[in-house]
């Protein structure tokens, strides 16, 4: 009776061992299937990797670019790529860098404050109060002002950046994630009610609320429209800023697609954890490359580069835009 029951739990572990790989396929894949859209990461050769003290939480360029790392905004030469001086002074930078107003401008999370940095001195010029921010994206700039979305209930902050002090103040729904200055208005991404908000600068007011579904996380402007990444299914919003509308949704196939979104040398492009480079054609609004692989989550264009950070290592590596899209599939 005994040996009889080993035999039926023996059966029973070969045929659940037998089946495992049959279930395992039934797994649905992330990211694109379509035949040559998505690509290996590792195949995509970089123009540099830049190590850095701490995992990067914004960019921003002029003749060189800067990056946002923990206590420091380091420096990296366009030509050679090679880190220069660091700004120093900061308390754990956070909600994005902002190059606007002949400064930049980026958060100091420990301390609550806003920065204002000066490039060429390499010095912190002003500190702002600002609350606590949390938005990854939290800092934007309109003809005469820098805007902050300070704290998750959400406040956003108009700073005259002459008398580096606030002049206004608009509330906005709960944890909106980041912002966007573009034809003439604000836009604002806020997932917890499915809206992109549109604030008009010069009355401080919402002027529309436009229907994304899916949590939409990050917001681009480029050829003529606005560019959403909604989180929760992995999609990319169309909005067309002359009638408030989205026009067209493009299928990242990537769920939790907690990542970012910008426009640069003529396509869109989006980053998230798995897949660090896609590229949208504007044109078509259709993915029409996807890199999977190891990083992603911010993705930045400037100096005729996108950038792209890795978090876990530390990194920010810099692409040429031809050779990504000269990159194709096997």
């Amino acid at each position: 009776m005994f040996t009889s029951k080993l035999r039926v739990a023996a059966m029973a572990s070969v045929l659940a061992v037998a089946a495992a790989p049959k279930d395992a396929k039934k797994k649905p894949s992330l990211g694109v299937q379509t035949p040559g859209v998505q690509i290996p990461f590792a195949s995509l050769k970089s123009d540099a990797e830049i190590k850095l003290e701490a995992a990067p939480t914004g960019a921003a360029f002029t003749t060189e670019a800067f990056i946002a790392a923990g206590a420091i905004i380091q420096r990296v030469d366009a030509k050679t790529n090679k880190p220069g001086d660091k700004i120093a002074g900061l308390d754990n930078a956070c909600g994005g860098l902002l190059n606007a107003l002949s400064s930049l401008w980026t958060v100091n999370c420990g301390t609550k404050t806003l920065a204002k940095l000066d490039a060429k001195a390499a010095k912190v010029t002003a500190t702002i109060e600002a609350g606590a921010v949390v938005a990854p994206a939290a800092l934007a700039a309109s003809a005469d002002s820098v805007w902050l979305l300070a704290d998750d209930k959400t406040t956003l902050i108009r700073i005259d950046p002459k008398d580096n002090a606030p002049v206004a103040e608009v509330r906005l729904p709960a944890a909106c994630t980041s912002i966007l200055s573009a034809e003439s208005s604000l836009w604002v991404t806020c997932p917890t009610v499915d809206k992109v908000l549109r604030i008009n600068p010069q009355t401080n007011l919402v002027d529309k609320r436009i229907d994304v579904p899916g949590q939409p996380i990050a917001v681009t402007f480029g050829e003529a429209s606005i560019w959403v990444l909604a989180k929760k299914e992995g999609k990319v919003a169309q909005i067309d800023p002359k009638t408030n509308k989205v026009t067209a949704t493009i299928d990242l196939a990537i769920p939790n697609a907690n990542g970012s979104i910008v426009f640069g040398d003529g396509s869109v492009w989006a980053s998230a954890p798995g897949f660090p480079v896609m590229r949208i054609h504007p044109g078509t609004a259709k993915l029409v490359q996807q890199f999977a692989g190891e990083g992603g989550g911010m993705i930045y264009s400037g100096l005729g580069s996108v950038w792209v950070t890795n978090p876990t290592a530390k990194t920010i590596t810099r692409f040429d835009p031809k050779r990504i899209v000269a990159t194709l599939a096997d």
